[in-house]
């Protein structure tokens, strides 16, 4: 089979920001270029959202970045850059940075009210994915055709670099393997409190560093298709989700997988760990899975509308805030089927 990295490029952005173009643009709900009509504006596409201390900041097309004291009411920032955003990172609740379309990368020092660009690279187009910060200085950015940016200086400069695997192992006797063409695309990071980074990507491909990303070291994959996500748990456990429904399950920080059931095909984007423990998985077409054994197994929430979720997080309030295809969306641990008994 031969691949262009034009149609790969199709392919890539078809499944990872296509799939959940809004609805609503045919419905005539929202003009996007609407940027003082903040209630119309909380329904655009939004891809990422993070606290920072009891804010919550959402990101999405057209640069839009909002932010929310309560969950239910959002504010619109000063922000430099008219291109989509698909990451959100605060390592505190003043500074955090985004990412996005154009490789451009973003800062703030004020909490969110005010941005400014520190990096773009238009020309090689290709998108950042995922950012993440150890600390105020030290930080990754990752994305399509393995862009993967590192900064020493909060976010000011940035070097791209090659990610140094150790053990990878890209031979493969599969007639659909397409690594040989081009670089993978690098979906998702994450921080767990063993002091393990996670980078899952697709192709199957899983990695982990124990140093902070000096050295990456590629795991064994229970599965050849893409992740998009991987939610680091307590001890050494994760999990890593992806496309049609996919789900796995390692005790052993990555080492040995277990495949879990998710009564879905659909792609899964998003997980979170809320305060009492439960878990949410959140994917296309209105899917929502719910964990209540610490993501020993799922069920499936059917909330009767095919909303594409990208990301989620819980409010101090106890309630829970999608963003995706239908925009910034709250909800009660009741709607979710998620009250206490």
């Amino acid at each position: 089979m031969s691949w262009s990295k034009t149609k790969i490029s199709k392919i890539f952005c078809l499944i990872i920001l296509l799939c959940v173009i809004p609805a609503q643009a045919e419905q005539g709900i929202l003009d996007i270029n609407d940027r003082e009509n903040v209630p119309l504006l909380s329904k655009a596409l939004f891809l990422d959202i993070t606290a920072a201390g009891k804010k919550r900041i959402a990101v999405g097309e057209h640069g839009h970045i909002l932010i929310s004291q309560d969950g239910r009411n959002w504010q619109k920032t000063d922000v430099p850059a008219d291109i989509t955003l698909t990451a959100v990172y605060f390592q505190n609740d003043m500074n955090g940075w985004a990412a996005g379309h154009d490789a451009v990368i973003l800062r703030t020092t004020d909490g969110g009210r005010h941005w400014r660009q520190v990096y773009s690279a238009p020309e090689e187009e290709m998108p950042l994915l995922d950012i993440w910060f150890a600390d105020n200085q030290y930080g990754i950015a990752i994305g399509a055709y393995g862009l993967y940016l590192v900064t020493k200086d909060g976010g000011e400069t940035w070097q791209r670099q090659k990610m140094n695997i150790v053990n990878a192992d890209s031979n493969t006797d599969d007639p659909d393997d397409l690594t040989e063409f081009y670089e993978l695309h690098l979906n998702n990071i994450a921080y767990s409190n063993s002091g393990k980074l996670y980078i899952v990507a697709e192709a199957g491909r899983l990695y982990r560093s124990d140093d902070l990303g000096t050295i990456w070291q590629e795991l064994p994959s229970p599965y050849i298709g893409s992740f998009f996500g991987v939610l680091p748990l307590e001890n050494e456990s994760l999990l890593v989700y992806g496309l049609r429904g996919h789900l796995y399950r390692s005790d052993d920080a990555g080492n040995n997988w277990v495949e879990i059931e998710t009564h879905t095909r659909e792609l899964l984007t998003d997980g979170f760990q809320l305060r009492d423990g439960r878990i949410i998985l959140t994917g296309m077409g209105g899917v929502l899975l719910i964990s209540d054994d610490h993501g020993v197994s799922f069920k499936i929430n059917e909330l009767g509308q095919r909303h594409g979720y990208a990301a989620i997080k819980e409010t101090g309030k106890d309630e829970i805030i999608t963003v995706g295809d239908y925009g910034i969306e709250t909800w009660t641990k009741q709607q979710l089927g998620l009250a206490d008994d």
